[in-house]
Formats: C-alpha cells, sequence, structure tokens
C-alpha cells in the first residue's frame, strides 16, 4: 500500500497527498489533527507537504533525514514554481 502512495506523490504531489490524507492518518499526525496547514500546503507547497508528512511519520522530523527530505520538497516547490512562471512568460510575450 506505501508504494501505491510513493508512486502516486511521484505522479502528481497534489493526488498523492491528498490520497494521503483520505485514506491513511499521515497527515493528521504530521499536523497534528490540524485541516488549514495541510490544505494550504497542497495547494502551495505539494512536494514539501508530502515529504515533510512522510518523514514526520516514517521518522523523527527534527532527524537530519527528516529535515533533508523538506529542504528536497521546498527545492521542488520552488523549481515548480519558477517552471510554471518561466513557460508563462514565454506563452505571453509579445
Amino acid at each position: 500500500m506505501g508504494c501505491l502512495f510513493l508512486i502516486l506523490i511521484g505522479v502528481s504531489p497534489r493526488l498523492g497527498v491528498f490520497a494521503l490524507w483520505v485514506f491513511t492518518d499521515w497527515i493528521d499526525r504530521a499536523f497534528n489533527g490540524g485541516f488549514i496547514l495541510p490544505l494550504l500546503g497542497i495547494i502551495f507547497l505539494p512536494w514539501t507537504t508530502a515529504l515533510f508528512a512522510v518523514g514526520y511519520v516514517i521518522g523523527d522530523a527534527a532527524a537530519p533525514w527528516g529535515w533533508l527530505g523538506l529542504i528536497i520538497g521546498l527545492f521542488m516547490d520552488i523549481a515548480l514554481h519558477a517552471g510554471s512562471a518561466t513557460m508563462g512568460k514565454k506563452r505571453y510575450a509579445t
């Protein structure tokens, strides 16, 4: 079951995090049962949210591997947004 979620996160991080939220308690455990922070994470930072939840549940969030996953997720989200901005500039250039 875990491999299915990892494949889903690899294909679409938003859909993967949403599936984790609906079918497991990983998101609730990682964010202490809050609703707003995971929802904002799905909308704006899906890779960071996914890697934080997996790092928190699998290991300790304060462990070096948890922080490394969080930083990698943040860089992936920044790259995702930067790539979208670049494509938008190219598409609407006059």
